[in-house]
């Protein structure tokens, strides 16, 4: 049996290229007769060579965002956002959620669990979390609001988002 200088799997049958556990080519060290093991030849085994992993470069990942909100004397003018936070309105069985919609005019319009806001590689996304009246979004220069969005939905700064009625303005920061 061949022992995987990669892994240390001694099962790999003789004259085996590849190592049966993880794949690695496998080093046979031969002898020659008529020597003793002490003083054999030693193969040396070149370094595996290490990934090449471009340095990263992308300084401008924010990691903090906040919702604006569009309403005239909204009863918070906006919301802070740390890396994720659930957008709806406080049920007692469920208990409180980090952005709470209920005292905004058509707070009606947002479900329990409306949405979720959270950044994922970098970028800030937003996905509905099975909303009655759904989230839109206006990208800036749009005049219109897009069509009720279905997959999570990547967030740009200056985007104008709709939870049911509530609208806001998203800035990362």
């Amino acid at each position: 049996m061949i022992t995987c200088t990669a892994c240390g799997y001694d099962q790999n049958p003789e004259n085996t290229e590849f190592c049966n556990a993880c794949g690695s080519e496998l080093q046979t060290i031969t002898t020659t007769p008529n020597i003793e093991p002490s003083i054999a030849p030693t193969v040396i085994q070149p370094p595996l060579p290490q990934p090449n992993y471009p340095p990263i470069t992308n300084t401008n990942i924010s990691t903090n965002a906040k919702l604006i909100c569009k309403q005239i004397n909204a009863p918070i003018p906006e919301f802070l956002i740390e890396n994720n936070a659930i957008v709806g309105i406080f049920d007692p069985d469920i208990g409180p959620v980090d952005i709470d919609l209920e005292t905004f005019f058509g707070g009606e319009t947002v479900s329990r669990n409306h949405a979720e806001i959270y950044q994922e590689l970098g970028t800030w996304k937003v996905k509905d979390l099975g909303s009655t009246n759904g989230i839109f979004i206006k990208s800036p220069g749009q005049t219109r609001f897009s069509s009720r969005i279905t997959i999570p939905t990547p967030l740009n700064s200056g985007d104008e988002i709709a939870f049911g009625k509530v609208r806001f303005l998203f800035q990362a920061i």
